[in-house]
């Protein structure tokens, strides 16, 4: 008789084995890995090969042929194992693989596809994924013209889009068509006017030839640029023209291998420029705050400070990203109440650049300190972008926080702000009367001494000093500005010492950033105001005002238009250099100018 216990250990076992089964099982099918390998384009009547690669040391039991519809199998499969074995600094590797090769032949053109399959490797039942197959017409195809030794090449500029409306972004290729063997010589990059550009700053050189059929003849076709590109203004724009230099081998009428001969020519192949047509957005329902965010956008209001004291930094952390031109738009402006006070906010930014669109993530840490305790509300913030999909405009909404401040450490001069908004001081709790003693507090004796009228005198003289005092730094603080005006140009120079030496080491991110504070830092000294209350609108209005030339206005403007562009525009060799020059040469134009007030 079979009792429970012994039922109960004999499901257990059984549990165990069939676990142990199947895990076995998942890493068995988990460590066979087949790779399949085909053409992506072929040309009609022109053998290929249909590769499938099985990695590892298991034996391929069976493998199913594919299901091949419009494509013949000429031969295969042939089967080729090969193992690999290396050492290095006394680690020992080993790999093998498999392969079963299949030759194929189109004959029709169109697109096929190969049907999945399943083999049998390693006693395991495995599933072996598909492809697809685009087959180009054989006439005017690359092979004749090859043979002939005369070619047909095209260069074209290729934007995804047309008609656009501004900041929206178009992605754009240059691609070059070649019916010949070719090599690239040269290349100028096109110079945008009216756009700025996002793409990848470096090219490692490696680009992918790929079979096409351009307007009934088959072509080697390569990528050699892609961008993504935001039109700055409404009207009529245009892709520049862009140039590249290819050598191409002609050979000789002899046939022969080792005596032909071979003749290198050199070739300039010039991009036709695309016209571009760009909308205004539109000035219906545009809201109030929208400050030219052009994509899809979402938003993240998070605060990290859960327990909020009083004298200690209060963080609020804001999170943009979505797709369009992020980098360009300006952050959320967040409203903190009168009792805190408010630090610069701390902003960073990174991207990735796709072959229709630029993703960006900016993330923006806001700091304030509470200066009071009690419960205070931080409003809620919007954000506004113009979304190109829907041709509308969309606004985001963060929640708003309301913070319970708790009594932080106090010291016996914190700085504060009153009902008004100015820096008040909180003082530190005092020792009781009885505590601290009358023989603590000097000149007390002697002042008691001489009578009240005494004492009244003595009064009336500190009262005196203390607002000679307030006085003089009331002064002190008005002449700050003319302090600051009158160093402008020096601290402008410092900074400037920084950007060239930025500029020699290739820190090309970190040069503008110092150029653009250079320039803005000494515009809002030498005209006393805030840098936050400055912009290019404003500065040419203050300066026009205030009698200076309209010729270096324009400079200027066109030198901060420039800074501000270039860190998304390509680099050519001595921009930096250039852009360096003028940006000095504008501040010492303006600082040799008496600006009246």
């Amino acid at each position: 008789m079979v009792t429970l216990p012994a039922l109960y250990h004999r499901a257990v076992r059984y549990s165990l084995a069939t676990l142990i089964a199947l895990l076995a099982t998942a890493y068995t099918l988990s460590g066979q890995n087949v790779q399949v390998e085909v053409p992506a384009t072929v040309i009609q009547g022109k053998p290929f090969q249909l590769v499938y690669t099985i990695q590892g040391e298991a034996e391929v039991n069976r493998f199913d042929n594919p299901q091949l519809k419009g494509l013949s199998i000429l031969y295969g499969p042939a089967r080729q194992t090969m193992s690999s074995f290396h050492s290095v600094n006394g680690h020992s590797t080993a790999s093998s693989a498999t392969s079963l090769t299949y030759t194929l032949l189109a004959e029709q053109v169109g697109t096929y596809s190969i049907a999945p399959t399943t083999a049998i490797i390693g006693g395991r039942r495995v599933q072996v994924k598909g492809a697809n197959v685009r087959v180009l017409p054989s006439r005017g195809g690359a092979a004749e013209s090859s043979a002939k030794g005369l070619g047909r090449y095209l260069y074209r500029a290729i934007p995804g889009v047309t008609t656009v409306y501004e900041q929206q972004a178009i992605p754009v290729q240059y691609k070059l068509y070649s019916t010949t063997e070719f090599e690239i010589s040269s290349f100028k990059a096109p110079e945008y006017d009216g756009f700025i550009s996002a793409s990848e700053a470096e090219d490692d050189g490696r680009r992918q030839l790929v079979l096409e059929n351009y307007q009934g003849t088959n072509y080697r076709t390569v990528v050699i640029r892609e961008d993504v590109l935001f039109p700055q203004r409404a009207g009529s724009l245009a892709l520049p023209a862009s140039e590249i230099g290819i050598r191409i081998p002609l050979h000789g009428d002899n046939e022969d291998p080792f005596f032909g001969s071979t003749t290198i020519v050199d070739k300039t192949l010039r991009s036709t420029p695309v016209p571009i047509e760009v909308r205004p957005l539109p000035s219906e329902g545009k809201p109030s705050d929208f400050s030219g965010a052009v994509g899809a956008f979402r938003m993240k209001a998070e605060l990290l400070t859960k327990t909020p004291k009083t004298n200690e930094s209060v963080t609020l952390r804001f999170t943009l990203e979505g797709t369009g031109n992020l980098k360009l738009a300006k952050a959320p402006r967040l409203q903190f109440p009168e009792t805190f006070e408010v630090y610069d906010p701390k902003e960073s930014y990174e991207q990735s650049i796709s072959s229709n669109n630029v993703r960006g993530k900016k993330v923006i840490e806001y700091f304030a300190i509470p200066r009071r305790v009690g419960k205070v509300t931080i409003p809620s913030v919007a954000f506004s972008f113009f979304n190109p999909q829907t041709r509308r405009y969309e606004t985001l909404h963060s929640p708003a926080f309301t913070l319970d401040v708790k009594q932080g450490k106090a010291s016996s001069a914190l700085s504060g702000e009153g009902s008004d908004g100015a820096v008040v001081h909180q003082q530190g709790m005092l020792p009781p009367r009885g505590e601290l003693g009358e023989q603590d507090i000097p000149l007390f004796s002697l002042v008691k001494g001489l009578g009240y009228p005494t004492l009244y005198l003595i009064l009336f003289a500190l009262a005196c000093g203390a607002y000679t005092l307030l006085a003089r730094s009331r002064r002190l603080r008005a002449d700050s500005l003319s302090y600051n005006a009158s160093r402008a140009n020096s601290v402008a120079t410092k900074r400037l010492r920084l950007a060239h030496k930025l500029m020699q080491e290739g820190s090309r991110e970190p040069f503008y950033e110092e150029l653009m504070r250079a320039l803005w830092g000494y515009l809002g000294d030498k005209l006393r105001l805030p840098v936050s209350e400055l912009s290019r609108a404003s500065v040419s209005q203050i300066l026009a005002d205030r009698g200076l030339e309209q010729t270096l206005i324009g400079e200027l403007t066109s030198v901060i238009d420039e800074a501000e562009f270039a860190r998304f525009a390509p680099v050519r060799e001595g921009d930096m250099q250039q852009l360096y020059e003028r940006t000095a040469g504008v501040i010492g134009q303006i600082d040799s100018h008496e600006l009246h007030k």
